[in-house]
């Protein structure tokens, strides 16, 4: 397993970064979505919220699986850092943002 320290506390992901990641994959979703479905306001704020719970449940999951992944594999078998469940979840959302295309 690989001790090396997590940087300093300015260098690391914050929860604010990872809502601006979620905040911009939302934004690109609602857009992709109301050009898409041909739906009113009332469908759309329904429809977004509703997948924007869903979409903090698995992201929360997948991030959390992702840790422990990293934790007990990569990590000692590319001696690298561990990561913390922060930097999880920007590594799902960013994942997810390629995947928006």
């Amino acid at each position: 397993m690989s001790t090396t320290p997590l940087p300093a506390e300015s260098h690391r992901i914050t929860p604010k970064f990872n809502l601006a990641l979620f905040a911009f994959n939302a934004l690109a979703g609602i857009i992709k979505f109301s050009f898409v479905a041909k739906v009113g306001l009332g469908g759309l704020v329904l429809t977004s919220i509703l997948d924007a719970v869903l979409t903090i449940c698995i992201l929360l999951i997948i991030a959390w699986f992702l840790k422990e992944f990293w934790l007990r594999l990569i990590s000692d078998l590319f001696s690298l850092r561990n990561i913390d469940y922060q930097e999880a979840i920007a590594i799902i959302l960013v994942l997810s943002m390629l995947g928006l295309s």
